[in-house]
């Protein structure tokens, strides 16, 4: 989940945006675009500490269906959302100093739905990835976290993280609970559903002020990780089907990243990017016994792929238990489609006339 995380947070920040005038009362603007970007190179640091101790951490009881996108932090992965929780607490009540050098904050940073001794550890790994915690003494076997009247905060290696984590954390309390939060472009082209993970992945993109999408650079970001012919190859397809007048849906929850295009309220095409399944095409093509003729010049792997179909395998009677194909026909993101990349134009452009 560690890697997962990495490769989701929003990897490409701009030096200059407009800030939200909402946010103008905790910094000053260029102060909250620094202290964004600190913030966001903290949670890569996170990241990489939890790559090497967060099996000690979490013990992964339960385990996700293995063709699930979504998979629920807060279930399978409870330590990640206690450190969530923990980190927007502190964000979001502590109180910055008057050189923003540290957050003075209480015990209410510590969520009560959560025992102290996760909170504990919580606040010892926060140690680990540097940040320094006065107020509690975490030698202790079992601190008292009720008794900890006033908690300072700190970040030496780069105080201004900690105006970021505040910014994001406000932004999270602010859009993140709003499971309906979405924007249409004039042209009904683009609708931008945010529903979580805005603290985690460092998305600034909330802090803009009069944004009404910004759905290209949300695209570029989720396929950073890839080589650059495949990033090419996404950002053809996406201006592609939006130049043929099809709806591009972006929706985030629990670090799956899903992005559909739709024609006619057709689900058409689209990516997703998750935990279990990586990064992928999903084609949802219904009408491929019209176009036999064309079907028959795609290369073998996608002829053989047609002639299988898609669909639940349990309602088609090929399988007894899920197999995924409720998804659509899916490929992988990784070099090899670009071999592919002619057919699937050809094909999406097949499919697009016969809806």
């Amino acid at each position: 989940m560690a890697k997962h995380l990495k490769n989701v947070i929003t990897s490409e920040i701009p030096v200059t945006y407009e800030i939200n005038p909402m946010f103008k009362n905790i910094s000053n603007e260029e102060e909250i675009r620094e202290g964004v970007l600190a913030f966001r190179n903290f949670l890569y640091h996170l990241c990489d500490v939890l790559i090497v101790e967060g099996d000690s951490y979490d013990n992964h009881k339960k385990n996700a269906h293995e063709f699930d996108d979504r998979v629920t932090i807060s279930v399978y992965f409870p330590f990640l959302h206690n450190l969530k929780c923990l980190l927007l607490n502190i964000g979001f009540h502590g109180v910055l100093t008057e050189n923003a050098g540290s957050l003075t904050a209480y015990n209410n940073i510590f969520d009560t739905k959560i025992p102290v001794s996760k909170s504990i550890d919580c606040l010892r790994f926060l140690t680990a990835c540097g940040i320094l915690i006065d107020g509690i003494d975490l030698n202790d076997k079992k601190p008292d976290l009720l008794k900890a009247e006033r908690i300072r905060i700190s970040y030496p290696d780069n105080p201004a993280m900690l105006t970021g984590l505040k910014v994001m954390a406000i932004a999270e309390m602010e859009f993140g609970r709003n499971a309906n939060n979405s924007k249409v472009n004039k042209s009904n082209t683009i609708s931008y559903c945010r529903f979580s993970d805005i603290l985690l992945r460092c998305d600034y993109r909330v802090l803009e002020n009069n944004k009404i999408d910004d759905v290209i650079s949300t695209i570029k970001d989720t396929m950073n990780p890839l080589s650059a012919n495949v990033q090419d190859f996404i950002l053809q397809l996406h201006q592609r089907y939006l130049d043929k007048r099809l709806k591009c849906n972006v929706e985030i929850k629990d670090l799956w990243i899903k992005i559909t295009y739709s024609y006619k309220s057709k689900e058409i095409w689209g990516i997703n990017v998750s935990l279990n399944n990586g990064y992928q095409i999903n084609i949802k093509a219904k009408n491929t016994d019209k176009y036999a003729d064309t079907i028959e010049k795609f290369p073998s792997l996608i002829q053989e792929m047609i002639e299988s179909g898609y669909g639940c395998g349990i309602k088609r009677g090929i399988s007894d238990h899920c197999n995924g194909g409720c998804q659509g026909f899916r490929f992988s993101l990784d070099d090899s489609i670009i071999d592919l990349r002619n057919a699937i134009e050809t094909w999406l452009d097949t499919e697009l006339s016969f809806v």
